[in-house]
């Protein structure tokens, strides 16, 4: 009877043994690492976030956000500003453009008589627009391909 206890013992001792051997050592496990593009994107979240804050920041220091603000966002250069306001016919409204990043956009209404072409430099500069409200009017605020940074815009009722 004494080979069957031994055997007994070890098959219930085996897997606890196996498991332990398994479970023990937590340090000797290699540490879990991001993979290179999830670190890209990472770094250029924080970079959106950095340049948003820049560029609505210094709209924020020039322009009022009461009751005259009608639009206002931000987006990132590569998307773009697109926009139709609901404004009211014959009444002017100044728009006010700041770009965070590196290159240039530029501001387009459409139709044309409703604003001139301007171009936005990417380093900072708040700049104005005014223009008087059209029954169908669109604004485009586009960068150049290639640029990259955060647009923020916004339309106050002069």
């Amino acid at each position: 009877m004494r080979p069957r206890s031994g055997w007994l013992l070890g098959c219930v001792l085996a897997p606890a043994l196996l498991l332990t051997a398994c479970t023990s050592d937590h340090d000797s496990a290699p540490e879990s690492t991001a993979s290179p593009s999830a670190t890209h994107r990472n770094t250029e979240a924080q970079a959106e976030k950095r340049l948003t804050a820049q560029a609505q920041s210094a709209l924020d220091a020039v322009t009022d956000q009461a009751d005259s603000m009608v639009e206002s966002g931000v987006e990132r250069v590569s998307d773009g500003v697109h926009t139709q306001p609901d404004l009211a016919r014959g009444v002017s409204y100044k728009l006010s453009v700041v770009c965070a990043g590196k290159g240039d956009t530029e501001i387009a209404f459409t139709p044309t008589s409703a604003g001139s072409k301007k171009s936005v430099s990417c380093d900072r500069p708040v700049v104005f627009e005014r223009f008087v409200g059209k029954d169908s009017l669109r604004l485009d605020i586009q960068g150049r391909p290639g640029m990259t940074g955060m647009i923020a815009w916004r339309i106050n009722k002069v």
